[in-house]
């Protein structure tokens, strides 16, 4: 009998501290994803850009690199995905340069992120009220009559999206997105079971009472599928089935929910910029933009 209760009292106990440790490693998951703890210097010197800077309502200094061509009347704007800088967006930068020409291009570093002050990460809040700043602050820079496209990658995209949603871009012609995910709940639990294997439901409620102690911000209102309902920028959903941050049956729900003109476009290469050029479907981003820019 006491062998029996021993062997019971050792499996619960094993349990407890099975879940301590599961608790353990999503509390510092996401406190990892939240803070910034380390400037990551944007290097942009492949670029021939101009440095901008713009202070946001919080006083924060953000960073913007401008690639200017001379009478171009529209402009690119970039947003790079959560933990990188402008940096990591050169290659897909570059690619545009040769689908676009005679585009002005716009590399900008996320607050928390690049050069850009702070050291909250906001999963895209804080970024999609900074991007209707940039838009405002080229419009005065480049010219009233200037129109956009956006392009972000992971939840660059979903700061996109959201910034749309409110309606307060002026001059946007087009969205791409490139790898969003449908909501940042499901974003941070699927980056979670690749790193530690733990279960989304039980990580969810971790992650969002953890992130919303340390930081105020309450990621359940961060859903992608409740922003494109109220989208009315033409928009291209792409996704690589191999995208390593975010899994390709997310971007269905985004899809399938957008208001506004849409189209989908699904690739087997990491990147679309990877793609062989000489396929026609590898014609579908350029034959979407020219449709609407």
């Amino acid at each position: 009998m006491k062998n029996k209760k021993w062997l019971v009292g050792g499996v619960v106990a094993g349990a407890f501290a099975s879940v301590a440790a599961m608790y353990k490693a999503t509390s510092e998951f996401a406190k990892d994803m939240l803070y910034r703890n380390e400037i990551d210097r944007t290097d942009l010197d492949v670029l021939d850009e101009e440095e901008m800077q713009l202070k946001n309502e919080e006083g924060m200094v953000l960073y913007g690199y401008l690639i200017k061509h001379n009478h171009a009347d529209r402009t690119l704007i970039m947003l790079h995905e959560i933990k990188e800088n402008a940096s990591s967006l050169i290659e897909c930068a570059q690619h545009f340069e040769k689908m676009l020409p005679e585009t002005n291009i716009v590399l900008l570093d996320s607050e928390s992120h690049g050069m850009s002050d702070g050291y909250l990460r906001s999963f895209g809040e804080k970024d999609a009220k900074n991007l209707i700043l940039w838009n405002r602050f080229l419009l005065k820079k480049l010219g009233s009559q200037q129109h956009f496209i956006l392009y972000g990658k992971n939840l660059g995209a979903n700061a996109i999206l959201r910034a749309s949603a409110t309606h307060e871009l002026q001059n946007v012609s087009a969205i791409v997105s490139d790898g969003a995910c449908d909501n940042v709940s499901h974003y941070l639990t699927d980056l979670l079971f690749k790193k530690y294997k733990i279960n989304s439901k039980f990580a969810a409620p971790i992650l969002r009472r953890v992130i919303k102690q340390e930081s105020g911000l309450d990621i359940k209102r961060l859903d992608a599928v409740e922003d494109v309902k109220n989208n009315t920028i033409p928009t291209i959903f792409i996704h690589s089935k191999n995208e390593k941050n975010v899994n390709f049956k997310r971007v269905f729900d985004l899809y399938n929910n957008n208001a506004s003109d849409a189209s989908l476009f699904p690739i087997k290469e990491n990147h679309f910029y990877e793609m062989n050029q000489d396929e026609s479907y590898s014609n579908l981003l350029k034959d979407f933009l020219a449709k609407h820019i």
